[in-house]
């Protein structure tokens, strides 16, 4: 399997933000546009999950709405596994946050060559869980969608209480980063120039 569904989840408030993350800018390409185009080369097609169908469709980028809004990643994954399976049958997806600040197809190559036949998730772990850039089977659907009637939307339990694969992270990673704020955006500039 070379290539998989990419989701890309957009649904958050960016409370810490202060503005739509998403869409801001980091070496002039929007935040969301660079994670779509670093994953290109794994993704058999792009689509983003966010509070609103067509809401980056002006970026280039195909947009359903969340079908739980205020639920977190935890409902873009419902939503996500939900659309996956009602257009293309069962299988695997790669599930991608908006704002991380080096999106990479090799790591998500990587995550590809751990697919087990037994597993639900495959996930990079380091410290802890990386569910915002994993793979996640369409079988573990009816979970995620029990987690969410129970208001338990933390991804690590969901990671935990599936078949997970554990995948460790690149020497000298410690985490798969965000930017969650502006300060992390500065930070991520100073750091690459």
């Amino acid at each position: 399997m070379d290539k998989l569904p990419v989701y890309i989840v957009a649904g958050g408030q960016s409370k810490r933000f202060g503005s739509d993350k998403a869409r801001a800018l980091v070496g002039g390409v929007p935040m969301i546009c660079r994670v779509a185009e670093a994953l290109g080369p794994v993704a058999e097609f792009v689509k983003v999950v966010a509070a609103s169908a067509g809401a980056y469709d002006d970026l280039g980028l195909t947009t359903i709405a969340d079908s739980r809004l205020g639920m977190g990643p935890m409902g873009g994954l419902e939503t996500a596994l939900s659309d996956r399976v009602a257009r293309f049958g069962e299988g695997w997806l790669l599930l991608a946050c908006c704002d991380l600040a080096e999106p990479d197809a090799g790591m998500a190559r990587v995550l590809i060559e751990h697919i087990s036949r037994d597993a639900q998730v495959v996930a990079y772990k380091g410290e802890r869980w990386e569910p915002l850039f994993a793979l996640y089977h369409s079988s573990i659907l009816s979970r995620v969608r029990r987690q969410l009637d129970a208001d338990q939307r933390a991804m690590w339990r969901l990671v935990e209480g599936a078949e997970p694969v554990a995948v460790s992270l690149p020497d000298g990673i410690l985490g798969i980063a965000q930017m969650n704020t502006h300060d992390d955006l500065d930070r991520f500039a100073v750091d690459t120039q």
